[in-house]
């Protein structure tokens, strides 16, 4: 198998010469499935009397990519658009985007809150999805992924870990298949 990279406007192509579809295939899942990212979790509201429900508003949260663990803070006053660099945390966590619009507040409308940031996997909920992966299928020997990272680690991350993972995952069964005596 032959593996070639191409960039792609803030995307990762990766071209698999010489594999299957299943192989394309099992990568692409594990990119958005299996790849451990941390995310805000769990949102103690103190006091919201915004246009957005605290549902919607802790949801909203948790889809910022968010680096490293710990806990963040948000305490906003409007008028306002309240972004993800308006949220405070500590040294152990990294928001590498400040832009992210979170809620727009009107006059004397106030949100405080604290959120605690967790490790999971996109299997688990969309918030700890790393990537969007897209797939051509060119012919039996020429199969592209578009990787777009909609996390904290960049696509060539991504394309890393979840090879990692595969490697893993082969050789876990491999190892569990040879106690068995086939023939």
């Amino acid at each position: 198998m032959e593996i070639n990279l191409k960039e792609l406007n803030g995307k990762l192509e990766v071209i698999l010469k010489e594999t299957t579809p299943s192989f394309a295939n099992a990568l692409r899942r594990i990119m958005t499935s299996e790849i451990p990212v941390t995310a805000i979790e769990e949102v103690y509201i103190k006091e919201n009397n915004s246009a957005l429900q605290d549902e919607i508003l802790a949801h909203r949260l948790g889809l910022i990519p968010v680096k490293g663990s710990g806990t963040v803070k948000l305490k906003v006053e409007g008028p306002k658009i309240v972004t993800s660099g308006d949220l405070k945390h500590d040294e152990k966590i990294e928001i590498p985007n400040k832009k992210i619009p979170i809620v727009e507040l009107l006059k004397n409308q106030r949100i405080e809150l604290t959120a605690k940031v967790k490790e999971g996997i996109g299997r688990e909920h969309a918030k700890w999805q790393a990537a969007i992966v897209g797939y051509k299928y060119k012919n039996p020997q020429n199969i592209h992924l578009i990787i777009e990272s909609c996390s904290y680690l960049t696509e060539r991350e991504i394309l890393r870990k979840s090879l990692e993972i595969l490697r893993d995952k082969a050789e876990k069964f491999r190892d569990e298949i040879s106690k068995y005596k086939i023939f």
